[in-house]
């Protein structure tokens, strides 16, 4: 891709874990990148890290709140007043939480529907017609493993990468004729923070062995987007896992969850 004609990928939740690891792996394929994410200073630490490693190509950053509702209008103006061609929509932003439904009070579960579910829909609505332009684009959305199974103590969470997961598959059916590819990320455990490691600890042996790198999420999921898969499952052993799990009764598994993810109950 020259200079010419490099145009942009855009990441969301892009100052750390999974978002960030994209946005790194998506330079070096040649992309310009744009990070958005909460107005914090990781966020500008991760873009002059990028701009550092990789000195030919273009990075820029939005601080935004995509739990906000005009958060994605926010970022396509931003987009358009500075004429950025982007390609590749990376829809990562999300959040996560476990625990007893009613520990939570309702505004927690707004905010957590409105990221994972009302942005990312916005976004991808929004660019639709930007990606169009191109003679190929894709939009990948970040789901979940959850987005499997039906989660006690993970309700709300495993019910919106479900959310996730159903309208990737959707609306890449929609658009088969159009040159925009919607792939659907569905990673189990990433050790995106040490928060995120001490719960893959409380989860037992298996969610341990099967715990990936931010890193090695995001070069195997653009490799096989880019090859055309769009339901992917980074990891040999939650593929593993997936299968078996689908040959347990419904009631053995919900029990097996319950038992799991109430050990993450805070």
């Amino acid at each position: 891709m020259s200079n010419a004609t490099r145009t942009y990928a855009l990441v969301t939740g892009a100052s750390n874990g999974i978002g960030k690891a994209m946005a790194q792996e998506c330079a070096k394929r040649g992309y310009n990148v744009l990070l958005v994410a909460l107005p914090e200073p990781i966020l500008e630490q991760a873009t002059q890290e990028l701009v550092s490693e990789y000195p030919d190509q273009k990075f820029d950053s939005l601080g935004v709140n995509l739990m906000a509702k005009e958060g994605p209008q926010e970022i396509l103006d931003w987009v358009n007043n500075n004429s950025y061609q982007v390609s590749l929509l990376i829809n990562n932003a999300g959040l996560g939480n476990s625990g007893p439904f009613t520990s939570l009070p309702a505004s927690f579960y707004y905010g957590q529907l409105q990221l994972n579910i009302v942005s990312l829909v916005s976004l991808t609505h929004h660019f639709l017609p930007v990606l169009e332009k191109h003679n190929e684009a894709h939009v990948l959305n970040v789901a979940s493993m959850a987005g499997f199974y039906d989660i006690p103590y993970k309700g709300i969470y495993s019910a919106s990468k479900k959310f996730v997961l159903s309208f990737s598959r959707s609306l890449n059916k929609e658009l088969e004729q159009s040159p925009v590819n919607i792939t659907a990320l569905c990673p189990g455990g990433v050790l995106t923070n040490e928060d995120v490691k001490l719960r893959t600890q409380e989860l037992g042996f298996v969610a341990r062995k099967s715990a990936l790198l931010p890193e090695e999420v995001a070069s195997y999921t653009l490799t096989k987007m880019f090859n055309g898969k769009r339901v992917i499952v980074p990891g040999k052993l939650s593929k593993t896992l997936k299968l078996v799990s689908s040959l347990i009764p419904y009631k053995v598994r919900m029990n097996m969850m319950a038992n799991q993810f109430i050990k993450n109950s805070r």
